[in-house]
């Protein structure tokens, strides 16, 4: 089976199974926003948070980029893949940045990894599959 993460679910499982992660990553599905999504949420670490240092956070971005290097990347520059977008967000009465993962989820027919309640709560009203990071670390 495979999957599309969202950056949320990407974070979790590279901090909780270090290399690992590639073996759970390679060859599944994320959209282009994993990649700025994955930088704020770093930043947010480093300077807010103040739980990473910034060599840190560089060091757990490099690692990260290189892990989304592995996936399939999709870019949602199609205006028809961008119009469904924008029709889920509005919808489902969530960010486009989510809509985005779950509608690409839809469109590949492929289970969403999430641990965002409002993002699995939208996917399940509209019939995609989700499930959490939680059952990658179990195996």
């Amino acid at each position: 089976m495979s999957y599309v993460f969202d950056a949320g679910s990407i974070l979790i499982l590279t901090r909780e199974l270090g290399e690992k992660v590639v073996d759970v990553m390679k060859g599944n599905l994320t959209t282009s926003l994993a990649y700025y999504e994955v930088g704020n949420a770093l930043w947010k670490e480093c300077k807010l948070a103040k739980r990473l240092t910034v060599n840190d956070s560089f060091e757990v971005l490099k690692f990260t980029f290189s892990l989304l290097n592995l996936m399939k990347i999709v870019q949602i520059t199609d205006e028809v893949l961008g119009v469904k977008t924008l029709s889920n967000a509005t919808k489902l009465n969530i960010t486009y940045y989510d809509a985005a993962y779950l509608t690409v989820a839809r469109e590949a027919d492929k289970v969403l990894v999430s641990d965002d309640e409002k993002l699995v709560a939208a996917s399940r009203k509209v019939g995609v599959k989700t499930s959490s990071s939680k059952i990658f670390m179990d195996e």
